[in-house]
């Protein structure tokens, strides 16, 4: 028989839960932005323009900077928000 009991941790308070709760606010306000830019360069380019390397390098450097902002969201949740677990298992 296999049981599983979570006990939760303390609960996140203080200074850097605030912080990390804002910050995730303003990340994904930037990232939604980010998002927005790329697919208006995405659907008002030309044809023509779109094939060129420049734009592609663009918008790898606008996915880039959003893969990154979208970790740094993932790490602030997990760090900063997410409660601690305990797990105890009995076999």
């Amino acid at each position: 028989m296999h049981i599983e009991k979570i006990e939760y941790g303390p609960e996140k308070t203080g200074i850097w839960s605030q912080v990390a709760f804002i910050l995730i606010i303003l990340l994904t306000l930037a990232a939604a932005g980010i998002t927005g830019d790329m697919v208006w360069k995405i659907i008002s380019s030309e044809p023509s323009a779109a094939a060129t390397g420049l734009f592609i390098e663009d918008i790898g450097k606008l996915l880039a900077y959003l893969l990154f902002i979208l970790a740094a969201i993932l790490y602030l949740y997990v760090k900063g928000l997410l409660q601690d677990e305990y797990v105890t298992t009995l076999e």
